[in-house]
């Protein structure tokens, strides 16, 4: 990431590189000082097509937040001034179509970074479903598809399906675990779990129970639980985990979402991360299960 450069989070048409690099050649911009870091997601947002575009013909994407459980799949950019400048064009920011907007996203081992997005302008908004063409569906499926990123979102806003949750997955990996102490809360709301999955991180050792710190290396061991109510079980399990909001500083834990590798393949599932700044001053877990510390 160069002196200067931005972290964006892009989604919809935005996924597809060809669009993005047509779009620039049209208008003689430069295509190249957008580069993809990866996938990531934004929590407590949801997919919206509530706004017409007429160069798209039909209903163009937007992220609304609307809170606990919600979740839009996307992809991490770094942008140079050329192509900042070349996005706010594209998203209409001085016709006061998309505006900036600064987000906190999740990246693939539940660690977040802060970003920009570009939001539909509450004036371009309707208050109805605006159907987008076929083609403009398949953009960003396909950008989806292509970064192994789940499709549910996409699905549920083009169905205009609301509310929308398309994680249904849960990774846990101390007290909530078969056999332990907090396991009946888990159970409660699930269908299904207990499959085996390990996250990159490290696990901590906080006396009766286990934290995990998100970090690019090392192996947490747990397991993935699947669950019907999402917004339910995560209510339930923030006052667990004492979370009590993105931003708060008085959180135990801090729900993110991460990749968890299972037998059957990757898998996008919740999760909660040690929130305390002296986390590293605790014992580490060497072998990054908790039932053996």
């Amino acid at each position: 990431m160069g002196e200067g450069d931005r972290l964006y989070f892009g989604y919809g048409s935005n996924l597809d590189w060809d669009d993005w690099k047509a779009w620039c050649e049209r208008r003689k911009y430069s295509f190249e000082g957008l580069a993809e870091v990866g996938p990531c997601w934004l929590p407590d947002y949801s997919l919206k097509f509530h706004y017409f575009s007429r160069g798209r013909e039909g209903g163009a994407a937007d992220v609304v937040e609307l809170g606990s459980g919600h979740a839009v799949p996307g992809v991490l950019f770094t942008m140079d001034e050329s192509a900042l400048e070349a996005m706010d064009r594209k998203e209409g920011v001085q016709a006061r179509i998309y505006e900036r907007k600064n987000v906190s996203v999740c990246l693939p081992d539940g660690r977040f970074t802060e970003a920009i997005t570009y939001c539909v302008t509450p004036e371009k908004t309707e208050a109805r479903f605006v159907q987008p063409t076929q083609a403009y569906v398949r953009l960003i499926e396909n950008g989806l598809k292509k970064r192994n990123l789940p499709i549910g979102e996409l699905k549920n806003a083009i169905e205009n399906f609301s509310p929308s949750f398309p994680l249904n997955s849960l990774f846990v990996y101390g007290t909530l675990m078969k056999g332990e102490s907090r396991n009946a809360t888990l159970v409660e709301h699930c269908l299904e779990g207990g499959e085996k999955g390990t996250v990159t991180g490290n696990l901590v050792n906080l006396g009766t129970f286990p934290g995990l710190l998100p970090s690019s290396e090392g192996v947490v061991h747990g397991e993935l639980y699947q669950t019907d109510q999402v917004f339910e079980a995560l209510q339930a399990l923030d006052r667990v985990e004492g979370f009590y909001g993105y931003g708060s500083v008085d959180s135990l834990y801090v729900r993110t979402i991460v990749e968890v590798e299972t037998a059957n393949g990757p898998r996008w599932a919740w999760t909660y991360a040690y929130n305390a700044e002296d986390g590293i001053s605790h014992p580490f877990i060497p072998s990054g299960d908790w039932r053996k510390r």
